[in-house]
């Protein structure tokens, strides 16, 4: 895999087609390097030479003179032949294409002879049709998709735009990525190769895939890296039905393939899929800074009966029923109203506020029943919900994280109240869904 130390530890970086023109991609390029904080060598090249944000402007690629370890290409589709054969006598070792319009519009025979070129060099190449990459280990910024804060994140989108979708949400919830490789047609560097190289890796934490289709032999490969990997991955496929399908390979021209098929061969090879944009960060976070749990045994804490049905229902479809809360909790919880129901799911009515909240919490956490606690919150007009995070957040502290804590905050209010559960490192999901898959994806993460 040090083939890939070109594409995400570079020691020097072109960009061909670089631009003097603020908002052109060959401009925001060279930015985006320079202002990440690249530490390696750049070269603008752009025929009219001049300068760019202080770097010198090469007029060729051969006109450098130094050896060129990634080129980034922001050219149209017409010159790229070209630019990959340059590249090639150059001795260049691997290349980000940018442009669209090969297998995807119906071009296969411009996608071959670019793949033929690409071997007959050797190039790694990330692309054609795609958004670039970041990565943050190398202060590496080679994408115009929106630049995500750092994180332990990494995703891997088939879709330059879907990357922008899922980066907003991870800066709606304050999370970050350390990686992310926006692919498109994929002709050389795939999904497993990524997941293999970053394997040993400790700033990044878990791998979060957006795919649309996979080609002929890359399944198998892919299915073998998830095993063998030593994070968590999570996977959020389109392309699902017969229209699906056609979209897929009018994208990026995948094999979209039966969604069934690869949905269950994934989670055998221990992924998580997914069927949301939104629960793919979701899961993924909660991969990535939960205390898993020791069993599967939930109890939900909830002040609304209606959000504690819905809840029980989606842990029921993926196979998790709630029991019955043990004879000696409900003797511990003699401190509710009588008419706060002991049970599972625990409610405490509209009339939970934080102490009940926190007193619920510490008998929970300082007893063997259950193993992961589920913690609903939709605020009244006159309960504070900030305070109930507040509570939340303390007595989780209080008790060194010794247990799985999966809060869910809806209503009023949610977001400043997530802000506070974010300071005991515990996740912050947007739905039921979302947060029946985090318990499901936990569970399925260990042994029990």
């Amino acid at each position: 895999m040090k083939s890939l130390d070109s594409l995400f530890r570079p020691r020097s970086i072109a960009i061909l087609g670089a631009s003097h023109k603020p908002g052109k991609v060959g401009f925001e390029l060279v930015k985006n390097i320079v202002e990440a904080g690249f530490q390696g060598r750049i070269y603008p090249i752009n025929p009219k030479g001049g300068e760019i944000l202080g770097y010198k402007v090469y007029r060729t690629l051969h006109e450098v003179e130094d050896d060129i370890d990634l080129l980034l290409i922001a050219l149209p589709t017409k010159y790229i032949l070209e630019s990959i054969e340059e590249a090639g006598k150059k001795g260049v070792k691997s290349a980000v294409i940018y442009a669209a319009g090969f297998a995807e519009i119906g071009r296969e025979d411009l996608q071959n002879e670019l793949v033929k070129l690409v071997k007959k060099y050797g190039i790694r190449v990330i692309g054609p049709n795609c958004a670039g990459i970041i990565y943050w280990g190398s202060r590496l910024n080679a994408s115009f998709s929106p630049v995500s804060r750092d994180g332990f994140l990494g995703l891997l989108s088939q879709s330059g735009a879907m990357t922008a979708v899922i980066s907003e949400y991870l800066e709606f919830k304050e999370l970050g990525l350390r990686l992310l490789v926006s692919y498109g047609n994929r002709i050389d560097v795939k999904d497993h190769e990524i997941i293999e190289y970053f394997n040993y890796s400790d700033d990044i934490r878990t791998f979060m895939i957006y795919i649309e289709g996979l080609d002929e032999g890359d399944g198998r490969r892919l299915y073998k890296a998830i095993r063998n990997s030593l994070k968590p991955i999570v996977i959020f496929k389109t392309g699902r039905g017969e229209s699906g399908s056609r979209a897929a390979y009018s994208h990026t021209a995948a094999l979209a393939g039966r969604y069934n098929v690869f949905r269950d061969i994934m989670f055998q090879a221990g992924a998580y899929v997914v069927d949301e944009y939104y629960e793919l960060v979701d899961v993924a976070e909660a991969l990535s800074i939960v205390t898993p749990p020791r069993g599967k045994e939930v109890a939900i804490v909830t002040n609304s009966g209606g959000p504690a049905v819905t809840a029980t229902d989606k842990l029921e479809e993926l196979g998790i029923s709630l029991h019955t809360t043990p004879p000696d909790i409900v003797d511990k919880l003699d401190f509710l109203q009588p008419y706060m129901n002991k049970g599972n799911p625990i409610d405490l009515t509209a009339d939970g506020n934080e102490d009940y909240y926190r007193k619920v919490l510490e008998t929970l956490l300082e007893n063997r029943w259950p193993d992961i606690i589920y913690v609903i919150h939709v605020p009244p007009t006159f309960i504070n919900p900030i305070k109930i995070a507040e509570a939340v957040r303390d007595v989780y502290l209080e008790h060194n994280r010794k247990k799985t804590l999966i809060p869910l905050f809806l209503g009023r209010d949610r977001w400043r109240a997530y802000k506070v559960i974010r300071e005991a490192g515990l996740p912050t999901p947007l739905t039921h869904i979302s947060a029946a898959k985090t318990i499901h994806a936990l569970i399925r993460r260990v042994k029990i």
